[in-house]
């Protein structure tokens, strides 16, 4: 099998992206809005594999279930009509998501039906929700306890009170609450023992809500009210977290800035919370991460361990070894393939990171999410290739084009200086080795507003400050190179604007400044008074503070540009590359 080479970031990233809905929760308004008795529209359904088993099994049911524009992610779903199936088999390849929700539908639905999946997922565990639906009076039957799930329903189940382990997977209890409101009785599942991943159950009952379900929450189980209130006609998916999780971590560890347009906070998605955990994760140390709350995340935490100095522990992912693979053998054995020094525990991994990893083709067993935490591997260390990548498909399909967006688009990269200081060569230079697009802030005004000096000598300097500010502001572009004059980081508001940039600063003593423009004093008036060249030494003692202030890399302006070009990508590059700061960096 081909593998897919991943790579290395250049430097760090600012790109912008689409990311797909959340399948956790499309999976989830396609069941009740399906069952609700409604017809209803579910915008932003993006067409992974999950969500397309969903829908294709809500339609073998016989349930109005298509979709109407696959590139919006919009999905059409509403009742059964007169004429429907009997009976059928329902395929589900490997998502658990989409066999485990439609195994409850199926339950409720008359006919005779068969659901299954492919050889990975019938090795994980149905087991616990079969037995609750025997118990509530379905005729029901796993296959040793794994898919295929045969089920006959004569007649619908009344529902009623259920006592359920919830400590294998968060998947069974949320599969029994999406049908609760169909039962004549409702439904109240009792769980035996602490539900694993609690955030995929409160986002279950949050989402039931929103169709007018009446849910009641207690110490030890849930209740869903037998009908149906208001349900909207329309539905909107969130952007995903479980697939920006890659993203929030690479940005921790390059210091990129990957940013989506669907971005949602409060989504009640377990994944959101890695925002805000990832930051407080020192580069260096021990440290202990429980993953319990966001098990998806765990492939993204073990990169992240990788590259910071010191050991990490993951804990508190027993049930990753009953996924799409055993995600805690297969991440173990992979990151040892690449060097990584790691241990495995029952329920997670030791890792001592801080070593650079080595090139390997990394086999992710199909798992989507191994994959994608790889490929954020790859961003930053030459020679990881992906095998079978296209399993990606299974929550992100476009995951490839937006990891090729996230190479390209590139932090911009700000060059400042005093005047003579060779920054517009240096970034011209740059910009030709790397692929960039460039410019200049004073060429940009001088064809806007002609001569600096004359403009100077009419407006004043307070004047061209205020034009120069809004030329930084306007040139600072993911991918671009951008040239600033020597005394544009004066301005206060110029500084912060910087702050998205990587900034060089090429440092020059007044001896090399006052060689360079002893033969051109007159295109730039004097901005103390004093002649031009006798002013410059007063000129850096004010602002060689501001340059010191706001550089990611301060560059010698005696270098030739061939030199200075070097130690650029060197030092850009630095975080993307391995661990740690770069000792030029501020």
């Amino acid at each position: 099998m081909n593998a897919r080479a991943v790579e290395p970031l250049l430097w760090p990233s600012a790109a912008e992206l689409t990311l797909p809905g959340s399948k956790s929760e499309a999976n989830r308004m396609l069941v009740v809005a399906a069952l609700s008795g409604q017809q209803v529209t579910v915008h932003g359904a993006t067409p992974s594999d999950d969500v397309r088993h969903l829908v294709r099994g809500l339609a073998t049911l016989g349930f109005e279930a298509a979709f109407v524009d696959e590139g919006r992610g919009v999905v059409r779903v509403g009742p059964r009509g007169d004429r429907v199936p009997s009976g059928g088999e329902i395929f589900c390849g490997n998502a658990g998501t989409a066999l485990r929700f439609l195994v409850s539908v199926a339950a409720i639905t008359p006919g005779e039906w068969t659901i299954t999946g492919d050889d990975a997922m019938q090795r994980r565990p149905i087991g616990p929700l079969v037995a609750a639906w025997q118990k509530l009076g379905a005729e029901i039957e796993d296959t040793n306890g794994c898919p295929p799930v045969r089920v006959r329903c004569r007649g619908v189940p009344r529902g009623g009170r259920v006592r359920m382990a919830a400590d294998v997977s968060s998947q069974f209890v949320s599969s029994l609450l999406l049908v609760g409101a169909s039962l004549t009785e409702g439904l109240d599942v009792e769980f035996a023992g602490e539900p694993v991943s609690p955030g995929y159950v409160e986002l279950t009952r949050k989402l039931i809500e929103q169709c007018g379900v009446r849910v009641a929450v207690r110490a030890r189980g849930i209740a869903v009210a037998a009908g149906y209130g208001a349900v909207p006609k329309e539905l909107d998916v969130r952007g995903d977290w479980s697939s920006a999780g890659v993203w929030v971590c690479l940005d921790h560890l390059t210091r990129s800035r990957v940013v989506w347009s669907n971005h949602a906070v409060r989504t009640g998605q377990p994944d959101e919370g890695l925002f805000f955990r990832v930051k407080k994760i020192p580069p260096t140390g021990d440290r202990t991460i429980d993953v319990g709350t966001m098990p998806d995340q765990f492939m993204n935490l073990a990169i992240v361990a990788a590259h910071r100095a010191g050991t990490t522990r993951l804990v508190g992912g027993t049930n990753l070894r009953k996924k799409e693979c055993d995600r805690i053998a297969v991440m173990a054995r992979e990151l040892r393939k690449a060097g990584v020094d790691v241990d495995e525990l029952a329920d997670g991994l030791v890792v001592r990171g801080g070593r650079p990893l080595l090139p390997a083709v990394i086999d992710p067993e199909n798992d989507h999410r191994v994959a994608m935490a790889f490929a954020m591997a790859g961003l930053m260390s030459p020679g990881i290739a992906i095998a079978d990548a296209e399993c990606v498909a299974k929550s992100y399909p476009g995951f490839w084009s937006d990891l090729e967006t996230v190479r390209t688009q590139r932090r911009c990269v700000a060059v400042v200086g005093m005047r003579g200081a060779g920054k517009s060569t240096f970034a011209r230079a740059l910009a030709e080795r790397t692929g960039s697009a460039w410019s200049d802030t004073d060429a940009r005004f001088v064809a806007e507003h002609g001569p600096i000096d004359a403009f100077v000598a009419e407006h004043g300097w307070d004047a061209f400050r205020r034009h120069e500010g809004d030329l930084v502001r306007s040139g600072i572009a993911a991918g671009a190179v951008l040239g600033l004059g020597g005394g544009a980081i004066e301005t206060r508001d110029v500084r912060r604007a910087l702050a998205s940039c990587l900034v060089v600063w090429l440092d020059g003593d007044a001896a090399l400044l006052r060689s360079r423009i002893a033969t051109d004093t007159k295109s730039r008036p004097s901005v103390t008074g004093a002649p031009v060249l006798d002013e410059i030494g007063t000129l850096l003692a004010r602002r060689n503070p501001r340059y010191a202030e706001v550089a990611s890399v301060r560059i010698d302006a005696a270098l030739t540009t061939e030199q200075q070009v070097d130690i650029a990508l060197r030092e850009l590059g630095h975080p993307c590359r391995w661990p740690g700061k770069s000792s030029s960096e501020p």
